[in-house]
C-alpha cells in the first residue's frame, strides 16, 4: 500500500518538479492549423494586439529576414502564406540567446518553428509587433 502510494504521490507530482517546457504554456498554436487559417490569425494579431498581449504564440512558416542598410538593424520574420499561396502574412521574432547575424541564420525560405511572447514595440514613432524571447526550431532537423 505505501509503495502505490508513493508512486502516486511521485506520478502526481513529476510535472512539477520537472522543468516546464515552452510548449505546455503556448495560448496560441498557430502551427496546427491550417495556412489559411494561421493567415488570418496573424492579421487579426496585427489589428487587434492588445488582445494578445502576453501571450505565448507558436507559429509555423519560413524564414524571411531584413537588413536595414541605413541603421544596421536586423528585422527576422516567420511567414505564412494563405492555401493558395498567393498571399503572404509575417510576423517578426526576436530569437532568445547569441545568434550572430547571418552566421547563425539558414538562408531565407527555411521552414521553421518559432515559439515566443507577443509584445508590441515603437520605432521611429510606428507601433510594430514581435514575439519575443523566442525559441526557434529550424525544420530541417537542426536547433541552432
Amino acid at each position: 500500500m505505501k509503495k502505490r502510494f508513493c508512486l502516486l504521490l511521485i506520478l502526481t507530482l513529476m510535472p512539477l518538479l520537472l522543468p516546464a517546457a515552452r510548449a505546455e504554456t503556448i495560448d496560441l498554436d498557430l502551427s496546427q492549423m491550417s495556412g489559411t487559417v494561421a493567415y488570418a490569425q496573424i492579421y487579426q494579431m496585427m489589428y487587434e494586439p492588445n488582445a494578445y498581449l502576453g501571450k505565448i504564440v507558436r507559429v509555423t512558416g519560413f524564414f524571411d529576414v531584413f537588413e536595414d542598410r541605413d541603421t544596421g538593424m536586423v528585422y527576422t520574420s516567420c511567414v505564412v502564406p494563405d492555401a493558395a499561396a498567393c498571399c503572404l502574412q509575417g510576423i517578426e521574432f526576436v530569437w532568445a540567446g547569441e545568434h550572430p547575424w547571418p552566421e547563425a541564420y539558414p538562408e531565407p525560405g527555411a521552414s521553421l518553428t518559432v515559439t515566443g511572447r507577443f509584445e508590441t514595440y515603437l520605432e521611429d514613432g510606428w507601433m510594430y509587433v514581435r514575439l519575443a524571447d523566442a525559441e526557434v526550431e529550424w525544420l530541417d532537423g537542426t536547433y541552432r
